[in-house]
C-alpha cells in the first residue's frame, strides 16, 4: 500500500473553469498538489495514468456525469476505497441519495463555502488513510479500532449471522445477540430518521449487487446519545463469485463532527455575540427574499445602531461595552417574536435573522410583512427592548437606538441595495435625534410616524384612564323591559374629539395593546357595576368584548376573577363575549380556558356568530351560554333572502342547543317584529337606545326606564 504525501494530491473534476480556479487557488494555498479536468471522459483518463488520494467531481457535466464517473472508479481496484467528495447545485434528497449510491463519500453542495473546503477535504483525506492503514494486518487494525473508537463487523448472507468486536459494541452501546432480519431492524431503528433510507439504501446495494459504500449518518444509543459515525464496508464473495458474507469498519466521528460544527459556526456567525455575521445573514436574506419575489410578498431589512455607543464604550471600557452588545444582541433575539420571522428549512433560530453587522450595528430580517407599517411597530418593540435599563459590571445603563428601514420590493430588489437603503434611511434617523425611526421612502414615513405616534398616545392613554365606557342596553322586545347592556370602550383624544373603537381598536391589535385594553375594560366594568349597586340600583348582566389574545393567556381565569373581586361584584353579572376566530387557534386549549370561566360562575356569549369559521362542532363542544347575530344580517333581514335564513338559522341553533339569542344593530320595528316573531327576544340596537355615557346609563337604571315593547310581524319564508 502506497505512502499517502502529508498534504495529498487531489484531482478537481468540473466543467466551470471558475469554480475549479477558486477550488485550485484555495485547496494549493493550504499545501495540497492540485490536478484539473474539465469532463468525465478526461478524469478517468487520468485516473489510469496517476495515484490520486481525493477526488473532487462534479454531478452535473456535458458528456460522463459525475454519477457514472464515480461508479467506474468503484469498480477499480485503486478507486475502490478512494474518497470521492460530490459537487453540485442540486440541493435535494434524491441527487444527494443518487450520489451516495453511487459511492461517493461526502457531498457538497454550490455555492461552495471556500472557507471550509479546506477542512472537509483534510477530513476526507483523514478517514481514508484511516480505513488504509487499520487493514494492514488484524493486530493493527484492532489497535487502531481503540484509538480511532472505530469497530469491525461482517454480515454473514448463508446464516443470517451477525458478529463484531468489542469496540463496535461499545460505540452502539448494545450487544447484538439477536440474529437474522431482527438485527437489520434493531440497526435501522436506531438510525437518525433522517438518514435511515440512505443507509438501507447502501446496504441493500451491497447485499444485492455488491456495491460497497462509504457513508456518513447519526444515530441514537440505548442510552439517549447521540452519535455520529463513518462506515465503509464491501462484500466478499466466495470462488463462484457468489455474495455470502459482508464486512465493515464503523467509526465515530462525533468529535470531528462538532470540531466541523465550531468551525462552520466561527466562519458564519459574530464571535462576540453569537449572532449572524454580515456574509450568514446576507446569505440567508438572499434566500427569503427570492421566496418572497416567488410568492409576490413583503419583506423588510431593519438596520439598527445604538445611539451615543462610543461615548458608553469610552467612559465604562471595552469589556463592559462587550457586555453591553452581548445584552443588547440578547434582547433582540428574544424581541423578534416567531411570527415576524418565517422558519426555514432546517429551522432556523431567530438569533440567525439577526446580524450584527459592525460594531454597535444590527441588522433585522423582517420577514412576510402584510403592510410596511407593520416593520416599524416590530423597530418600536425593538427599541422599547433596548431601552430597558440595564445592569452590567455594577453600572446601571439606559441605551437607546435609532432604526432605518427598507421594503422590499418598493425601496429595492436585492439584499445587497436593500441593506444599503436601510443604512442610508438610519443615517437619517440618527440626523433626527435619539431612538428615531426613519423609512428609506420619506411619504411613508411620515405616514409610519403619525401611526405610531397615535399608538403611543393609545397606550398613554390606557395607563392614565383616558378611555370611557359606554353602555348600550340589551332589551326583551316583546315586553321593553331592559335585560342587561353592553360595554362599548370610547376614547376621549384631546384633539380628535371622542374616537369610536373602529378608529383605534385595530391599532391595539397590530401593536399588541389589546390585552391590556381589555384588562381596562374588564376592570372598569367591573367597577362600574359595583358602583350601582351601591347606589342602590337592580343588579344587571353586563357584557365586555375580551379579544382572543386574552382569552389565549394562561392565567385568563384568575385575572378575571381577580377585577370582580377588587370590584366587589359577582362573577355571575358579567359575560365575556368571544370571536370566532377564537375557536380555531388553539382548541383543547380554549375550551379548557373557557371552562374554568363558566365553572367560576362568568357566562360566555360567541360575538358576530356567521360571520368567521362557524361550524356546529364550536357550538357542540364550546360552552357557550349565548350567541350574538350580526348587525350584518340584522339589516336586511325583512327581505328574506341569505340574511334571513342566516338570521332564522342562528334563532333555531340557539334554541336547540339551551343558548340565549342577542340580535346586534336593530334599528327599526320592521326588523325588531320579524325577529320577535321568530323567537329573537333579546335584542340591541339604536331602535332602542345609543350607546350611552355612564351618568345617562345610570339615570336609566335609576328611573326605571322601559322602552316600548315590539309588535310580531307575521311569519313568512324567509327566503321569500
Amino acid at each position: 500500500m502506497r505512502n499517502i504525501p502529508a498534504h495529498g494530491r487531489l484531482l478537481i473534476v468540473d466543467d466551470d473553469l471558475m469554480v475549479r480556479m477558486l477550488a485550485s487557488e484555495s485547496l494549493r494555498h493550504a499545501g495540497f498538489e492540485v490536478n484539473e479536468a474539465d469532463c468525465g471522459e478526461q478524469a478517468l483518463e487520468m485516473f489510469e495514468e496517476q495515484d490520486f488520494d481525493l477526488l473532487l467531481l462534479d454531478v452535473m457535466m456535458p458528456g460522463i456525469d459525475g454519477y457514472t464517473v464515480c461508479q467506474r472508479l468503484r469498480q477499480h481496484e485503486r478507486g475502490k476505497w478512494l474518497p470521492i467528495v460530490m459537487l453540485t447545485g442540486l440541493n435535494d434528497s434524491d441527487s444527494i441519495e443518487q450520489a451516495y449510491l453511487s459511492g461517493a463519500t461526502d457531498f457538497i453542495t454550490k455555492p461552495i463555502n471556500w472557507l471550509l473546503l479546506t477542512q472537509r477535504v483534510r477530513y476526507g483525506l483523514r478517514a481514508s488513510h484511516a480505513i488504509a492503514e487499520v487493514t494492514r494486518s488484524q493486530q493493527s487494525l484492532a489497535h487502531a479500532q481503540r484509538l480511532a473508537r472505530m469497530g469491525s463487523w461482517e454480515w454473514s448472507l448463508s446464516n443470517a449471522r451477525f458478529a463484531c468486536s468489542d469496540e463496535l459494541r461499545q460505540l452502539f452501546g448494545s450487544d447484538w445477540k439477536l440474529a437474522g432480519a431482527a438485527t437489520v431492524e434493531l440497526f435501522l431503528s436506531m438510525v437518525r430518521e433522517s438518514d435511515r433510507a440512505a443507509v438501507n439504501a447502501a446496504r441493500q446495494a451491497l447485499m444485492i449487487d455488491g456495491q460497497p459504500y462509504q457513508i456518513s449518518y447519526g444515530f441514537c444509543r440505548p442510552d439517549g446519545a447521540l452519535r455520529e459515525v463513518f462506515e465503509q464496508a464491501e462484500a466478499v464473495r466466495d470462488g463462484s463469485g457468489r455474495i455470502v458474507k459482508i464486512e465493515g469498519f464503523t467509526q465515530d466521528i462525533s468529535e470531528r463532527v462538532e470540531a466541523q460544527q465550531r468551525i462552520e459556526h466561527l466562519a458564519l456567525h459574530d464571535g462576540l455575540t453569537g449572532l449572524a455575521n454580515r456574509q450568514f445573514f446576507a446569505q440567508l436574506a438572499e434566500v427569503e427574499l427570492e421566496r418572497m419575489r416567488r410568492e409576490k410578498s413583503l419583506c423588510a431589512i431593519l438596520h439598527l445602531d445604538i445611539d451615543h455607543f462610543k461615548s458608553f464604550n469610552d467612559a465604562l471600557g471595552d469589556a463592559v461595552g462587550d457586555q453591553l452588545l452581548c445584552a443588547v444582541a440578547k434582547r433582540l433575539s428574544v424581541s423578534v417574536r416567531g411570527a415576524d420571522l418565517l422558519a426555514l428549512n432546517p429551522p432556523m433560530r431567530a438569533a440567525e435573522m439577526i446580524s450584527r453587522i459592525d460594531g454597535d450595528a444590527f441588522t433585522v430580517l423582517i420577514l412576510e410583512v402584510r403592510v410596511p407599517d407593520q416593520a416599524a411597530m416590530i423597530a418600536e418593540r425593538l427599541q422599547q427592548a433596548i431601552a430597558r435599563p440595564l445592569s452590567v459590571d455594577g453600572h446601571e445603563v439606559v441605551l437607546t437606538a435609532s432604526v432605518g428601514i427598507a421594503v422590499f420590493p418598493r425601496d429595492a430588489d436585492s439584499v445587497e441595495a436593500l441593506s444599503r437603503h436601510a443604512e442610508q434611511a438610519l443615517y437619517v434617523a440618527k440626523a433626527a435625534g435619539p431612538s428615531a425611526c426613519r423609512f428609506f421612502d420619506e411619504e411613508m414615513n411620515a405616514a409610519a410616524s403619525r401611526k405610531l405616534h397615535l399608538e403611543n398616545e393609545l397606550r398613554q392613554a390606557i395607563a392614565e384612564n383616558a378611555l370611557r365606557l359606554y353602555f348600550q342596553p340589551k332589551v326583551d322586545a316583546a315586553s321593553g323591559r331592559l335585560a342587561g347592556a353592553e360595554a362599548l370602550v370610547r376614547w376621549e383624544h384631546p384633539q380628535h374629539g371622542l374616537l369610536g373603537p373602529g378608529q383605534f381598536i385595530p391599532l391595539a391589535e397590530e401593536s399588541g395593546l389589546i390585552v391590556a385594553l381589555g384588562e381596562w375594560v374588564l376592570a372598569t366594568a367591573a367597577r362600574h357595576l359595583r358602583q350601582w349597586t351601591d347606589a342602590g340600583l337592580e343588579p344587571l348582566r353586563l357584557s365586555i368584548n375580551l379579544a382572543s389574545p386574552s382569552f389565549l393567556q394562561e392565567n385568563i381565569t384568575q385575572k378575571c376573577c381577580d377585577a370582580v373581586r377588587c370590584a366587589g361584584v359577582s362573577p355571575q353579572q358579567l359575560i365575556l363575549e368571544l370571536t370566532e376566530s377564537l375557536l380555531v387557534v388553539d382548541a383543547d386549549n380554549t375550551i379548557a380556558r373557557l371552562n374554568e370561566l363558566r365553572a367560576r360562575g362568568f357566562a360566555l356569549s360567541l360575538d358576530d356568530f356567521g360571520t368567521g369559521f362557524s361550524s356546529l362542532s364550536y357550538l357542540k363542544r364550546f360552552p357557550l351560554d349565548e350567541l350574538k347575530i350580526d348587525r350584518s344580517f340584522v339589516a336586511d333581514v325583512t327581505k328574506g333572502g341569505k340574511d334571513a335564513a342566516i338570521a332564522l338559522s342562528i334563532i333555531e341553533l340557539g334554541r336547540q342547543f339551551g343558548m340565549h339569542v342577542v340580535a346586534e344593530g336593530v334599528e327599526t320595528h320592521a326588523q325588531a317584529g320579524f325577529l320577535l316573531a321568530h323567537g329573537c327576544r333579546l335584542q340591541q340596537g339604536y331602535l332602542f337606545s345609543a350607546p350611552l355615557p355612564p351618568d345617562r346609563f345610570e339615570a336609566l337604571l335609576r328611573n326605571g326606564d322601559r322602552f316600548n315593547p315590539c309588535l310580531p310581524v307575521p311569519t313568512r319564508h324567509p327566503t321569500s
